[in-house]
């Protein structure tokens, strides 16, 4: 039977609230403000965003002009924009409109999305990632491999006048090749979607999270216990999404123009520091961090390789 929006809605919330108890939102989407949600899309902005999803978020920031990155489009979205999804996800609004229903789809990577009439949201339809599919596969071909059994030839005793001309083992021998490629593809099939299996669960493991708030050190986060005392460096708040994927740059010389939209820096007392994603500064707190610019790059950086 084909499902009700309202009901997608509802699988979308209650698919929120169980990442809540695990602890696996990020850190905007588990202490609700406008502010932090635009934070938590500006940062899913840097990774891949497929065409469907880049829809979602250009029609929720009233933003159609794909001359402009996605990105860009979200950081100059207004932060009120976001309001009513905070309050959806309070219980304080009952009626969202579809937009905010489908960009908090997407923040929680809820399988499925867009919303389509006609289609079926059953929880056993969307339940499983698609990584899955190689273990199916594997034991749809195992039941279908076994096919008839070989027969023993049966070999008279007495030589036929044509025996010269008919080997009844060789023809034996030819019938079961079919049979043994099968089985050779469903043990192949069964390995690697063993494999993929094993590496998507691999892959997908959860950081540990135990300490619940995290610290700067040299170049990226680390996690901390929030009572921890760590010498020249300030505690806060964990926020997965840093955890994982904030870092400093090193190494200035690999900014080129491919890096508009992914890089961002901050100058404080004529220095420039450039880093990966976009937000705060991690030691000079209130700072915010400016996306790298195409004046910056010529002057700063492609000026610097040239003269070196």
């Amino acid at each position: 039977m084909a499902t009700l929006f309202i009901d997608y809605q509802q699988m979308i919330l209650d698919a929120y609230e169980r990442k809540k108890k695990e602890n696996t939102l990020p850190y905007g989407l588990m202490y609700l403000t406008p502010a932090k949600i635009k934070e938590v899309c500006e940062l899913k902005c840097t990774q891949n965003v497929s065409k469907q999803d880049e829809k979602t978020i250009r029609e929720f920031c009233g933003d159609l002009n794909e001359t402009k990155t996605i990105l860009a489009v979200v950081q100059r979205c207004e932060t009120d924009k976001f309001r009513p999804l905070v309050n959806f996800i309070r219980g304080k609004s009952e009626k969202p409109d579809e937009k905010h229903i489908e960009l908090l789809a997407w923040l929680i990577d809820f399988p499925g999305r867009p919303f389509k009439h006609g289609k079926n949201y059953a929880a056993g339809n969307i339940a499983l990632p698609e990584t899955d599919a190689p273990e199916q596969t594997s034991e749809i071909l195992l039941t279908e491999v076994p096919g008839p059994k070989p027969e023993k030839p049966e070999i008279s005793e007495t030589p036929s006048p044509l025996s010269g001309t008919e080997n009844p083992v060789g023809k034996e021998k030819t019938k079961s090749k079919p049979s043994k490629r099968l089985a050779l593809a469903a043990i192949l099939s069964l390995v690697l979607g063993t494999t993929a299996t094993w590496w998507w669960k691999e892959s997908s493991q959860p950081l540990d999270l135990s300490g619940g708030c995290m610290y700067w050190k040299e170049d990226h986060y680390e996690l901390a216990a929030c009572n921890e005392k760590v010498e020249n460096a300030r505690i806060i708040a964990l926020d997965t999404m840093k955890l994982k994927y904030f870092r400093k740059i090193t190494r200035p010389d690999t900014i080129t123009y491919q890096s508009l939209g992914k890089v961002w820096y901050s100058k404080i007392n004529g220095k420039i520091e450039y880093y990966t994603s976009a937000g705060e500064h991690p030691e000079t707190f209130g700072r915010k961090l400016k996306p790298i610019s195409i004046y910056m790059i010529n002057k700063y950086i492609l000026s610097n390789s040239t003269s070196n």
